[in-house]
């Protein structure tokens, strides 16, 4: 399916930069609007070696052409596709477990700044949960979009979880980049399966930018999101989704020990 911005109302991303030493005031925003948008929040040495990484990877599998000097965007190679749906495709599920056990990719997920933030928002210190992904979105590729939903339909025993989405290259709208909708954690929307999503209507207001390698979004379980169909011509979006729980949740399904000392919450097979 393709969704495009133009389609909807639309509002810039809320800068919450200012409220990073006012503790009560990130809180209040966080439950206001079920988001934070934070811009250049993470220096270049803790994103560029997971870019780095991931590029190589994703040049091997014969998605994107080579970039040796590691820039913040990524061509794709002519005739690359997914099998099935993408997320089945068992390139991407290898992808997914070399990323996400990579140690930099652990250096940044455990970054103090993400920490932090997430941190004030939750009340108590968060650890990072299982099911991260490395989003590679093709452009000229609808079938792959990200639809409307809400985490916690698919993940409902999980309600204290908020998501870091991370770009790790220069995302302008015709790219793709995340959108939420504002205030949409304070109500229960219909999927129509776990498939479609929710059939949002044309006159919510989203709220999405074109966003940089350093910006991260920060979101609820229960906050509509989704991201825009990637229409450019060539360029390749890329971007974590990395999932966090306060430390204290009481049978979690998402970290197989809370109270290890130190871990990252993710399986040595990457899962």
């Amino acid at each position: 399916m393709l969704l495009r911005p133009e389609k909807y109302p639309l509002t810039p991303f809320e800068d919450a930069t200012s409220l990073r030493e006012k503790p009560e005031l990130l809180r209040a925003r966080a439950e206001e609007s079920g988001y934070l948008y934070f811009a250049d929040l993470i220096p270049a040495y803790r994103i560029d070696p997971v870019r780095a990484f991931e590029g190589r990877l994703s040049a091997g599998y014969g998605w994107t052409e080579p970039n040796p000097e590691n820039r913040p965007f990524q061509h794709v190679r002519q005739g690359a596709c997914f099998d099935g749906h993408g997320w089945d495709d068992p390139r991407f599920i290898q992808l997914q477990r070399q990323v996400c056990t990579h140690p930099a990719f652990r250096s940044l997920v455990l970054d103090e700044r993400i920490l932090r933030v997430l941190g004030i928002v939750c009340g108590e210190a968060v650890a990072v949960a299982t099911m991260n992904q490395c989003w590679v979105k093709l452009p000229g590729d609808p079938e792959h979009t990200t639809l409307p939903h809400q985490d916690n339909f698919y993940l409902p025993a999980c309600p204290r979880m908020w998501s870091v989405w991370i770009p790790l290259v220069d995302t302008p709208l015709e790219v793709g980049p995340l959108a939420v909708v504002p205030g949409s954690h304070n109500k229960v929307w219909r999927h129509r399966d776990h498939l479609h999503g929710i059939d949002v209507p044309r006159d919510v207001v989203w709220a999405t930018g074109p966003v940089h390698p350093g910006d991260i979004v920060v979101y609820g379980a229960a906050t509509v999101h989704c991201a825009w169909s990637n229409v450019s011509k060539s360029n390749v979006r890329v971007a974590l989704d990395v999932r966090y729980e306060p430390v204290r949740t009481t049978d979690s399904i998402l970290r197989a020990d809370v109270w290890a000392p130190g871990s990252c919450g993710i399986a040595s097979d990457g899962t």
